[in-house]
Order: structure tokens, then sequence, then C-alpha cells
């Protein structure tokens, strides 16, 4: 899963057609848990998954209010659509089947 940071996730965000972002803090042990799910449930449904540490990149904390860590939020055509927080497989995978059927 590849990093962005405040200067590279806007560019993602609008080029990619479907991208899910995961939000997470260096910090937080259930954001290195679940880190790997997430990344295997997207390849699962062939959509891109970055992240982006909310700590380091305070501009993000701006653009989008993040419900807890970790958090997913799905983008579509550059606009947000769904944000979820969560660590769970099951609703995770729920979350991602929705979005990619959108």
């Amino acid at each position: 899963m590849q990093e962005l940071n405040d200067d590279t996730i806007m560019a993602v965000i609008e080029k990619e057609p479907k991208v899910l972002i995961d939000f997470f803090a260096s910090w937080c042990g259930a954001c290195r848990v679940a880190a790997p799910m997430f990344e295997k449930v997207a390849k699962e449904f062939n959509i891109p998954i970055y992240k982006i540490d909310v700590e380091k990149n305070p501009k993000i904390k701006e653009m989008i209010e993040l419900p807890g860590l970790p958090s997913v939020g799905g983008f579509k055509a550059g606009e947000p659509q769904d944000l979820v927080n969560i660590t769970k497989e099951e609703g995770f995978r729920e979350f991602v089947k929705k979005f990619s059927e959108s």
C-alpha cells in the first residue's frame, strides 16, 4: 500500500476513477493490525488503496472529518463517497462491496 501525504493525496483522488484511502496514525495499534486486511479486501475487489498518516499530514484533517482511526474513505472521480471506521474484515468487505457496485 503506497503512502500519500498532504501534497500527493488530491492528485491520486482526482486521477483514480475509484480509490480507497486508509487514514491511520503510526501510534494506532488497531491501524497496524487492520492495514493488511484493508489491502487484501481492496485487491479482491480490484480497487486501489493508499494510506495517509493523519498525524504527519494535518491538512487532511481540515478536509475530512474522521470518525476515528483507522478509517477508510471511498472516493469516486475526485469526490468523497463514504467513510467507515472499522477493523472487522466482514464489515469492511461489505463496505467495499457496496462502494464497488455504486
